[in-house]
């Protein structure tokens, strides 16, 4: 597939191929997609309004097939500094494009009959302190037919404004600033009048002073600034967010301050474990319960429709990864645990099992495992792919391993109607396992009606895991199978 290129107008890195990039033409304005995106990233740009303290904003968009672009970007006239933004978008702009060829070829794999089209936003910040250190951060968001969202990320870059040169954090702390900013963060959220609320998964260790969060920043004259990308501590509605903290809180790690004398560590009792926050969900073991659950993701367009639709319901499902596809999409892994999905492992590349010997089913867990590691996302059960396990199987796989009770076929039907109508014929749901696929637009439909159809029929949608300790009072063993019988 030959790529379109939004910096193709470009030749690398120079003051010509900028004003190439900020300028489109009127008969591109005109056009109704195009319009239509500007709007859509007005309100995008509009997040950005107040932080515009460096540069002269610069809006590029294009929509063309198979990649649209909405871009702002500040040019500050330094061929040194402009070179490394234009850089900086480039590296961006040719990691969308691979991400979502791939994503187009799987869908021409699945047949379906529409083109997709990749869009990819980015907005920023911009900042230059009075000892002329710059920062410029973006938040990029990526989407494709403008039905699924990417979850927004931040990246953030620091110059000498005078000379172009790179910094990093080495060039402005000594390393006293990370324990610093730690303490403030996890003090700044659990306190919050709406974040502390809703703080989950390992908040406490993506907050932690040795995490990359506080690897990057921006600098102002009053203040440093680190970014949470959305759905990292926080739910999906809370965005991206700024941590803005007061220059003041850093006396003394700054290198250009005098060191500081840091007092002899005293050692306080330990005191109790803190009680997680309250997630909001709550399980009646009395009522009737079901979990839904999807193998062969994650799919940047499948699976995040699905997790639309879990968000919008406060619901939850069990998604049945692969290995190769967790390396490929970690953001949707990560989005499937934010939102208090059980995660588990469908083998690395969806070999039968029942034909692997002991040694390959090992060598199997150690690269899916790794998959799942980069993606700081634990598995915690296993399906084996078609569902064949054998006495091997169970002697060599560290996890629980389920299989279901109600098959949708949505592999074989492709269609929603088909879909619900197998669930349905199941009858009684209550304690059973729903089989469906985290790859198929069709399946994601379903799910859309699936969701609020079970809910007000009673059901609780809950994960595999909290099905088999609320429904059949057990924690889930390794090596033990649950299987089709159990479920029933």
């Amino acid at each position: 597939m030959k790529k379109h290129r939004f910096l193709a107008a470009f030749t690398a890195c120079t003051l010509l191929a900028l004003s190439a990039f900020g300028s489109f033409t009127e008969a591109a304005a005109a056009d109704s997609r195009t319009e239509a995106l500007t709007t859509q990233a007005e309100s995008y740009f509009h997040f950005h309004k107040d932080t515009h303290h460096w540069g002269e904003a610069k809006t590029y968009v294009s929509a063309k097939d198979p990649f649209s672009y909405a871009i702002q970007y500040p040019v500050t006239n330094q061929a040194a500094l402009d070179e490394q933004i234009i850089k900086t978008l480039k590296t961006k702009a040719d990691a969308f494009e691979t991400a979502y060829t791939k994503a187009a070829e799987e869908k021409a794999e699945e047949r379906t009959p529409h083109k997709h089209i990749g869009t990819l936003i980015i907005g920023y910040d911009a900042y230059i302190t009075k000892d002329n250190i710059a920062s410029v951060s973006f938040l990029e968001t990526r989407k494709i037919d403008g039905a699924y969202t990417e979850p927004a990320s931040w990246s953030t870059y620091l110059f000498d404004a005078a000379t172009g040169k790179a910094l990093t954090a080495k060039d402005i702390f000594r390393d006293s600033y990370r324990q610093k900013a730690s303490a403030y963060a996890l003090d700044y959220f659990q306190k919050h009048e709406t974040y502390g609320k809703q703080l989950f998964g390992n908040y406490k260790t993506i907050l932690a002073p040795e995490s990359d969060v506080f690897s990057t920043f921006a600098l102002t004259d009053d203040s440093v600034i680190f970014y949470i990308d959305k759905y990292e501590i926080l739910p999906g509605d809370c965005g991206a967010v700024r941590l803005e903290i007061p220059r003041e809180v850093f006396k003394g790690s700054f290198l250009t301050d005098p060191e500081e004398i840091i007092p002899p560590v005293v050692e306080e009792p330990a005191q109790p474990e803190e009680k997680p926050a309250e997630t909001g969900r709550v399980i009646d073991p009395n009522k009737p319960m079901v979990a839904l659950t999807y193998d062969d993701g994650p799919s940047p367009t499948a699976t995040n429709a699905i997790l639309d639709v879990l968000e919008k319901y406060n619901a939850v499902a069990t998604f049945y990864d692969v290995g190769y596809r967790v390396a490929q999409y970690p953001d949707v892994v990560k989005r499937e645990a934010a939102l208090g999905c059980e995660v588990g492992s469908h083998s690395y590349d969806h070999k039968d099992f029942k034909k692997l010997s002991a040694a390959q089913i090992q060598k199997d867990v150690k690269q899916v495992n790794a998959a799942f590691a980069k993606a700081g996302v634990k598995p915690t059960s296993f399906r084996p792919p078609y569902g064949n396990t054998n006495a091997t199987v169970q002697a060599n796989i560290p996890l629980p391993i389920v299989t279901w009770s109600v098959d949708t076929l949505d592999w074989k039907t492709r269609n929603v109607n088909s879909i619900l109508k197998e669930v349905k014929a199941a009858g009684n749901l209550d304690g059973k396992v729903i089989l469906m696929h985290g790859i198929y637009d069709s399946t994601a439909q379903a799910t859309a009606k699936l969701v609020p159809m079970l809910q007000e029929q009673g059901y609780q949608l809950v994960t595999v895991s909290e099905l088999i300790q609320y429904k059949h009072n057990e924690t889930p063993k390794a090596g033990k199978l649950y299987g089709y019988s159990y479920f029933q």
